[in-house]
């Protein structure tokens, strides 16, 4: 079994020319099936290219989280509802983050969930950094800067109560789980153009809410282990928090759609 792993692909920016250069090169690729760790598309364009990217790798299993850029333009709500529309139709496309365990070998498991930037890392909300989600999300929009932390606060809890829910059972019947999420739960994971990110970037770059989550529950299971894989920041990173959570962040360019790596599991 291989694991094709995809991230920060954001086809709303390649043109139709190379997208279809692009879905060539999935159909041709080894592998038993894909992960994709957000920022697909945005809001207007996101239906269509995953129901490209269902016929490019199927019928091989498609699963994916979303990441922030995957709502812009309109609502959480909205772009959450039509997401589920395009599973139905679309056998093999599969919205990590619903409860599900996924099991990719005897020993591998595959979990996850979109994730958010939490903005409790580094200056918090005293960060000066304009954050272009509360310009371009519709839940997000018109807020007073506490507001909007606060917001940010309020989905990042959210992915760590998930993990809460889905890791320990995970760990317990699996040898080894890959979570798949969105913005790197770690500071050490989280790099901006190749360097680690500042005290006014690590707000919006990581999400320590899961973190926590992820470093308790993986305590509790020391024979098993954890890789964390994540987007988001556009930079590579590899942390090895523990003995058991690995963290790999992935190196993207907005326009340059491909796949990131591909893991073997027996």
């Amino acid at each position: 079994m291989k694991l094709a792993w995809l991230s920060d692909l954001h086809l709303d920016r390649v043109s139709e020319e190379k997208r279809q250069i692009f879905y060539g090169q999935l159909g041709k690729e080894d592998f038993g099936a894909a992960v994709i760790t957000g920022d697909i598309s945005d809001a207007g364009h996101l239906a269509a290219h995953l129901r490209e990217l269902a016929r490019a790798c199927g019928p091989r299993k498609v699963h994916f989280v979303l990441g922030n850029h995957d709502f812009y333009g309109s609502s959480l709500d909205e772009v959450d509802q039509a997401v589920a529309a395009v599973c139905r139709d679309e056998a093999n496309l599969l919205h990590l983050g619903q409860g599900e365990v996924v099991p990719l070998s005897e020993g591998t498991a595959l979990i996850g969930h979109r994730g958010w930037a939490d903005g409790r890392a580094g200056w918090g909300w005293s960060s000066k950094l304009r954050n272009p989600d509360q310009f371009a999300i519709e839940d997000l929009l018109n807020l007073s800067k506490r507001a909007f932390f606060g917001k940010m606060a309020e989905l990042g809890r959210a992915s760590a109560r998930y993990f809460r829910e889905v890791l320990p059972y995970s760990m317990k019947c699996y040898k080894h789980v890959i979570m798949a999420t969105h913005v790197p739960p770690f500071t050490g994971a989280a790099f901006y153009n190749g360097k680690p990110c500042g005290g006014h970037h690590l707000p919006h770059y990581t999400n320590i809410s899961a973190g926590g989550a992820i470093k308790a529950i993986a305590g509790s299971f020391r024979r098993s282990h954890v890789t964390v894989l994540c987007g988001h920041t556009h930079s590579r990173a590899a942390l090895e928090v523990t003995e058991n959570v690995k963290v790999q962040t992935v190196h993207a360019r907005p326009g340059k759609p491909t796949i990131q790596s591909t893991f073997h599991l027996n």
